[in-house]
């Protein structure tokens, strides 16, 4: 025999049977109607996205862009190892592609995005600052403006660029930053230089144990290139030497010297920074053209008579040791202590009756010095 309790069990139960079919059919026909989440609609444009970065964060940028923000397109995900600005303006009418867009994560603090239609004469150019952890700030921040930039490109075509306009970003976008004329050097590299350097000096050099030293100043033009810590350069060169006087009592001599040389010059930066230090060496060769006037001795003896004054050339072989001070990125002193070397001996003879006799002779080698500044 069913008692009371049982019968309003029995009811209890009927009751919570049919809401749960009531709540099962309503879910059912709220899907039906709208659809998967996130499921594209039937007949969505394709937009090709195509990721570019480190790839722990592509993972995370492919979920971001699957949501439903974009639930409008059909989407399609490639990756690249670099942005590939051809292809980007290449075109892909026949692909079914509605949009292509590049994704360049490469830099963790800076995505760039890059947006153009089929037949690539519409574009969009979007850059986004992250955080540099791919948060989920930033993206939520790169899902918002994929969808935005999508849906401007396909409505709205005075938002867009054209070829050239695209072009001249992008290129301006890639350009690097150009560094400060006078920022200091740093690590391993010597300081920047101009190939054509100009230097002007004054130099010293030994001449004969008869007139001792010969000293004027002096003009260098230098074409040469830098790697890392070293520069090769070719020299020119030009120094007027000052008149010396040889006399003795029965014959006096006026000389007078322009210098050429040209030579190669090798230094090696020690300590780049804000003030390097250089240290070379040089070698080369060149002509002294010597102007020699006689005149009468201290005593003026009439036995003696003057030649007239004459010119020669002498061929001198150099080699010497350089070292140079950066002042700033264009002003450097520099200085030399050098050897020159006659290859043929140099004298001044005095004719006589009986022969000649020489009155001064060239030393061989003649050490000398030079200090100078160079623009």
């Amino acid at each position: 025999m069913i008692t009371k309790r049982a019968t309003a069990a029995l009811g209890l139960a009927a009751v919570v049977a049919l809401s749960a079919a009531r709540a099962q059919a309503s879910d059912a026909t709220a899907a039906a109607s709208s659809g998967s989440p996130g499921a594209p609609a039937p007949g969505a444009p394709v937009v090709e996205l195509v990721l570019t970065g480190a790839a722990d964060n592509l993972g995370a940028i492919r979920t971001a862009l699957e949501s439903q923000a974009l639930s409008a397109f059909t989407i399609r995900f490639r990756t690249a190892p670099r942005f590939d600005a051809p292809a980007l303006f290449a075109t892909r009418a026949s692909s079914g592609v509605s949009v292509s867009c590049w994704i360049d994560v490469s830099d963790p603090r800076r995505a760039a995005l890059y947006f153009t239609d089929p037949v690539a004469d519409r574009f969009l150019v979007r850059s986004i600052d992250l955080s540099g952890r791919f948060d989920e700030l930033d993206r939520e921040s790169l899902a918002q403006v994929v969808e935005l930039s999508l849906r401007s490109l396909r409505l709205d075509a005075r938002a867009s660029l054209d070829r050239e306009q695209a072009r001249a970003l992008i290129l301006r976008q890639a350009a690097p930053p150009e560094a400060p004329s006078e920022a200091p050097v740093s690590g391993g590299a010597a300081p920047a230089r101009r190939a054509l350097e100009l230097g002007l000096f004054y130099g010293v050099t030994a001449h004969s144990a008869e007139v001792g030293l010969t000293h004027g100043p002096g003009v260098r033009v230098a074409l040469g290139g830098s790697w890392e810590r070293h520069r090769l350069a070719l020299d020119a060169r030009f120094q007027y030497q000052f008149e010396r006087r040889y006399e003795e009592a029965r014959i006096g001599l006026d000389l007078r010297t322009i210098a050429l040389r040209a030579d190669a010059c090798w230094l090696y930066a020690l300590a780049p920074g804000v003030a390097p230090i250089e240290l070379g060496v040089r070698l080369g060769a060149g002509i002294d053209h010597v102007d020699a006037a006689p005149r009468p001795g201290s005593a003026e003896a009439p036995a003696v008579v003057p030649a007239e004054a004459s010119a020669s050339n002498a061929l001198v072989l150099v080699a010497g040791s350089v070292v140079e001070l950066a002042l700033s990125q264009d002003v450097r002193l520099f200085a030399e202590l050098f050897a020159e070397l006659d290859p043929a001996r140099v004298r001044y003879d005095l004719r006589l009756e009986q022969g000649t006799e020489t009155v001064l002779t060239r030393c061989r080698l003649r050490p000398g010095v030079l200090l100078g500044i160079e623009l």
